[in-house]
């Protein structure tokens, strides 16, 4: 998915946003917002995709806070409020009848957890109201009987939010109910909200997967050249990829391989691009 007329502005947005958390310097500030724009006006006339311009962006912007993780505040209050509202959540998931269609869709939910996207409102402080009114609501568009059929296989799973990643752990429970194999992936390197591997072990998904990889460098989504040689090989030879997230729908949605999107679409590009409307849910099946 290329990078739409409206990304810059969010993306400086969160480079403000992260700045004014690592740090009270305004010169240091004032050069993290002087590099983005920099960077954005080499990247953007070549129409590249968003996640991985902001990447790049994001990197030179720890180099100049001298900070590798701006958002670690918001990152641990992400998982101990989910952590907080699991057992409700888990009662949600037993009392729907499939708990296979009812994971899924709670984690779908969570994907709330996203820090910096304008014009999103992360409901961290009444996250469980947000999550009872949502639970409630259809998702938009459901394949999850098909992506079910392809569970059955090898399968997998790239993660996206804190947080959000302690909710998918009750979805990769089912899953493994019914996979061959399931491979997780996480980010390599702190980056925005996003989830590494003290995240999984933090959501015991050392106990549920068959194993734990990272995506190399920590991009924000996945690029190619960065995979270690085993994740390249488990997503090449996957009978489906989970992918959760915008991140991870903006570097895969023109990947030929099978994948599920499952995301809540939080902004205007990603939600005209699947074809629905901002703050809808969606577990969308692309087949190959």
């Amino acid at each position: 998915m290329k990078i739409s007329p409206i990304c810059p502005s969010c993306l400086l947005n969160r480079v403000y946003m992260e700045s004014k958390m690592s740090t009270n310097d305004e010169e240091k500030i004032r050069m993290a917002i002087h590099s983005a724009l920099e960077i954005l006006s080499e990247e953007f006339p070549r129409g590249g995709v968003n996640a991985i311009i902001a990447t790049r962006i994001h990197r030179k912007v720890y180099e100049i806070l001298e900070d590798n993780d701006p958002y670690r505040g918001v990152k641990k209050r992400a998982n101990e409020i989910t952590l907080r509202y699991l057992p409700v959540i888990k009662r949600y998931i037993s009392k729907s009848g499939d708990p296979f269609c009812a994971s899924a869709k709670a984690s779908i939910i969570a994907n709330t957890f996203d820090y910096g996207v304008m014009g999103h409102k992360t409901n961290d402080e009444r996250f469980i109201d947000y999550f009872e009114e949502k639970f409630s609501i259809p998702l938009k568009i459901n394949h999850l009987d098909r992506i079910k059929e392809y569970c059955k296989g090898d399968v997998v799973y790239l993660t996206d939010n804190c947080g959000e990643i302690i909710v998918d752990a009750l979805f990769m429970k089912e899953i493994k109910k019914i996979c061959n194999r399931l491979t997780v992936i996480v980010r390599g390197k702190p980056i925005i909200s996003d989830a590494t591997y003290e995240d999984a072990l933090l959501a015991g998904i050392d106990e549920i997967a068959d194993e734990i990889l990272t995506n190399g460098e920590g991009a924000i989504g996945i690029i190619s050249s960065e995979l270690g040689d085993l994740a390249r090989e488990r997503l090449n030879n996957s009978d489906i990829i989970i992918a959760k997230g915008m991140a991870n729908y903006e570097c895969l949605s023109s990947w030929n391989r099978r994948i599920a999107f499952l995301l809540t679409a939080k902004c205007e590009p990603v939600a005209n691009s699947i074809g629905v409307g901002v703050g809808d849910m969606v577990a969308m099946l692309k087949e190959v």
